[in-house]
């Protein structure tokens, strides 16, 4: 069971534009594209970052967990 879209070559892509996924308008308006900051950003607080968004994700609050997750988001191809 897939719960969003695929995170494989998530650096760089504009937030919402995945084909095959149903955003929400809040994330497809927000003019985001991922990178390092972008990211770091969303996984601190998602519905902070785009309010609101549908995903139910409370956000990481620890800095250097938020890193190692975001290091590996960037190296998926």
């Amino acid at each position: 069971m897939r719960l969003g879209p695929s995170l494989a070559g998530v650096a760089g892509r504009k937030a919402g534009t995945l084909p095959g996924y149903t955003y929400s308008e809040a994330l497809k308006a927000s003019g985001l594209t991922w990178n390092e900051a972008t990211l770091d950003k969303w996984l601190t607080s998602p519905k902070k970052t785009v309010p609101g968004t549908k995903m139910p994700f409370m956000g990481i609050s620890d800095p250097a967990r938020r890193k190692q997750v975001v290091d590996y988001l960037l190296t998926l191809e």
